[in-house]
């Protein structure tokens, strides 16, 4: 069969849609999200979990490319400073690698509580999480590591948002990736707004603000209607995030906590490397291969490695 002119510049109209990374132009619902976080700390249930730290000169790789600037080119530590942590869950049989430095803002017992409210099936789609400290807060998404700057308390919306940025970038969601998926600009072309100017910066951000909404409207009493009178502006991108969620969990949403008991996916931590380039003191590396039964997520053909986030807060 032969297409015609016209026919074939109808097939491209319908799956052509924007950039993920190009601006977006609809206005906000709400200034910010500040207003989610008080609901997802209260109803997001604690993970009990363990620490063990590292002491024999080894780093994860991507920490340690991370805090020398490997990333960011802004961003110079001495990865001597680096405290490296495993940090188990009950919810899951292998530990996630934390990377802490001695100086943050934040302890490490409270970037490990708070990541462990995430339901299960969000974070086993994060490689590492990292806290440094800064003046400024801020934090960006890389390859499934989640990196923060002047962390505390009072962040879960902040931690869902990033980790959500893996879910859509490295494949969690049937349509991978949701931001550049037809799915999602037919349902944001049905709304008037996005959830907050940052939503805004792009279909990549507005997606993770959209997710941060959807684990509130899943979890918190009453939902987001309960906070946000003017819900309605983004009732379609919401609910396709909420309907991929369930889909992703083989009708099981990854947004709830206890849906799904224990982790069935993981994202691999990346190889231990010298702290340093001596060899004095180093034993052997650490054994961080994944010893429970699960999928490994491969993120080698990731198409955009870093979200591009610049989110402050």
């Amino acid at each position: 069969m032969r297409l015609t002119a016209a026919a074939l510049l109808s097939a491209v109209a319908v799956s052509a849609h924007p950039n993920p990374g190009d601006k977006l132009t609809k206005p906000p619902v709400h200034p910010n999200l500040d207003y989610l976080e008080a609901g997802l700390e209260k109803y997001l249930p604690e993970t009990s979990y363990t620490l063990h730290e590292w002491n024999n000169g080894y780093i994860p790789e991507g920490c340690k490319k991370v805090v020398t600037g490997g990333v960011d080119s802004g961003t110079h530590f001495n990865p001597a400073d680096i405290q490296t942590f495993d940090v188990k869950y009950a919810d899951c049989g292998d530990p996630w690698v934390f990377c802490h430095h001695r100086n943050s803002n934040a302890s490490i017992d409270t970037m490990a509580r708070q990541f462990g409210k995430l339901p299960i099936q969000m974070r086993q789609w994060v490689r590492h999480v990292i806290d440094l400290p800064d003046k400024g807060r801020h934090a960006y998404e890389y390859d499934g590591t989640v990196t923060f700057f002047a962390a505390g308390e009072n962040m879960m919306t902040v931690i869902a948002h990033e980790t959500s940025h893996s879910l859509d970038l490295s494949g969690a969601y049937p349509d991978k990736s949701l931001s550049n998926s037809d799915r999602w600009w037919n349902e944001y072309d049905q709304d008037s707004h996005v959830p907050d100017p940052y939503s805004a910066s792009n279909a990549i951000e507005d997606v993770a603000q959209n997710t941060v909404v959807a684990i509130h409207d899943s979890n918190v009493p009453g939902g987001y209607p309960s906070v946000e009178p003017n819900w309605s502006g983004i009732v379609h991108q919401l609910h396709l995030v909420e309907a991929e969620a369930r889909e992703a969990g083989e009708g099981n949403s990854i947004l709830i906590p206890g849906h799904n008991k224990q982790c069935t996916h993981r994202m691999p931590a990346s190889k231990p490397v010298p702290i340093n380039g001596s060899g004095k003191r180093r034993g052997a590396a650490p054994d961080v291969s994944l010893k429970s039964d699960v999928k490994v997520i491969d993120t080698s053909d990731r198409k955009q490695k870093h979200s591009g986030c610049t989110m402050t807060w």
